[in-house]
């Protein structure tokens, strides 16, 4: 009889959605301290490149820039320290990894103006659903679905689309599986800039 009751809980449990956040929690990725790399970073690789463009990822970000080592573009990548234009640190796997590609600056940083840029006036670089997916921004070309942007590209082919309802202190967006039919609302539980 107990292992009815404690069967019957978990499956009572489990039935209830998760809770959403009382309002988006708001994160900025450091990957450097004031000692060089933070403690929560690894580096998976280190290669030489260049920096042709502030971020088209972290626009609102005056230390990430728009990187190329290779054939392959990284954005963001981050300054160690703001004006050090030696190394950056490029994540991989999005904010929530903590792996990143060090990447030593064959090239100074461009030297053009950047424009000011609010985070209020931009999509953040990654977003973490209540539903359990992180996404991040996709900054090329994309299709449409329902005349909407798809902004962000998740795991397993899942998929943001439009732009994001801030007007409220949980933020919400469309979200679409790969085989799904229809678009459905999301609360964001993080968004990281």
């Amino acid at each position: 009889m107990i292992g009815l009751v404690a069967l019957g809980t978990s499956c009572l449990l489990a039935a209830n959605p998760p809770s959403s956040p009382k309002r988006t929690q708001i994160k900025l990725l450091t990957p450097f301290g004031r000692g060089g790399l933070s403690i929560g970073m690894a580096v998976t690789e280190k290669g030489e490149g260049s920096c042709f463009a502030p971020s088209a990822a972290s626009p609102s970000r005056p230390d990430a820039w728009r990187c190329n080592a290779g054939n392959a573009i990284h954005d963001p990548c981050y300054q160690s320290i703001p004006g050090d234009s030696k190394q950056l640190a490029c994540p991989v796997g999005g904010p929530w990894s903590g792996d990143v590609i060090l990447l030593t600056l064959t090239q100074p940083l461009p030297t053009e103006p950047r424009k000011n840029v609010s985070r209020d006036d931009t999509l953040p670089w990654a977003l973490e659903l209540v539903n359990g997916q992180r996404c991040t921004l996709l900054t090329g070309a994309t299709a449409p679905i329902a005349g909407m942007r798809i902004n962000y590209g998740c795991p397993g082919g899942f998929v943001v689309v439009g732009d994001i309802d801030r007007s409220r202190p949980v933020w919400r967006v469309f979200f679409q599986g790969e085989k799904s039919i229809a678009l459905e609302q999301t609360d964001v539980a993080v968004a990281w800039f």
